[in-house]
């Protein structure tokens, strides 16, 4: 069997799909994020599988020509998958054989937003065949470990998973886009952070007021100024704003709620308090007002 249909040859194969089906996904292009996902797991699957032996890859046909080298036929990803759950090496997995049929209807027609939520899902099975091979993850995922990690912490809500997921989606995003531009230093990694707050609907006369409050955290994704909306908060007497919506014009996040702000892990607390001692009439000697 040539190099093709190697070990080394279907490992690589499967990495490089990986990888990408997660690019694909922060950038909400879940159609492609469903094809390459499903190739990664094919060729991880068949990477197994050639390692215990080349011929449990092996279709069963092969069409000979006359002036042509022999072409040689693999199984399919299902079989490829049927095959390692024989094995005990993945469990009969039905959102697995969804995320295959997926790729399938990505290849004939579009399929939707169906696939976006199967990040765990190839997260899991990608692990399993990692575990059998005694590969640790990071040799696979590299930059996307993290992410990964994230992805499948049970430990975690289903919204702070969401939430954790896109900021490391946002932080790979603006890595790739500055990567190889000639930016001075200070522009690829900014000294000092902030909120910038807009005050909607507070009241007639400052209605639209923007205050900017520095030295905090900023952005959850890449620590640069963050744009928080507040809005009056009715369920507080004592606050009487609260950030209803966070997002950054450098890497594009965006969270909406009160909730997914909280799950993102950014404190706004001591930034709201300046802020709105501003907009009501306090010491502005701590903001800078725009």
């Amino acid at each position: 069997m040539n190099d093709t249909f190697s070990f080394e040859t279907f490992f690589e194969g499967a990495k490089k799909a990986a990888h990408r089906a997660m690019d694909d996904h922060g950038r909400a292009d879940y159609d492609e994020f469903a094809l390459h996902a499903g190739v990664a797991v094919e060729k991880l699957a068949k990477a197994v599988l050639c390692n215990l032996n080349p011929l449990y890859i092996a279709g069963g046909k092969v069409t000979l020509s006359s002036t042509k080298k022999p072409k040689i036929y693999t199984i399919t990803a299902s079989e490829a998958v049927t095959r390692l759950v024989s094995l005990d090496i993945l469990k009969n997995d039905s959102a697995l054989r969804l995320l295959l049929d997926q790729r399938n209807g990505t290849v004939h027609a579009s399929s939707g937003d169906e696939a976006k939520t199967q990040i765990p899902t190839l997260a899991v099975n990608i692990r399993a065949m990692l575990k059998h091979l005694e590969i640790p993850d990071n040799k696979f995922w590299e930059r996307w470990t993290s992410t990964v990690d994230i992805a499948i912490d049970r430990q975690r809500s289903e919204i702070e998973r969401d939430v954790q997921l896109r900021i490391e989606q946002a932080r790979h995003r603006l890595d790739d886009r500055l990567e190889g531009l000639p930016l001075p230093k200070k522009v690829r990694t900014p000294r000092e952070s902030s909120f910038t707050f807009f005050f909607a609907d507070v009241n007639s006369d400052v209605d639209q007021d923007v205050i900017s409050v520095t030295g905090n955290a900023g952005c959850p994704a890449c620590r640069r100024t963050a744009i928080v909306k507040a809005a009056p908060d009715l369920t507080s007497p004592e606050a009487p704003m609260a950030a209803v919506a966070l997002s950054c014009t450098w890497c594009q996040l965006q969270l909406e709620g009160a909730e997914e702000i909280r799950a993102s892990g950014v404190d706004l607390s001591d930034a709201m308090e300046v802020a709105s001692r501003v907009i009501y009439g306090g010491d502005p000697d701590d903001v800078e007002a725009s």
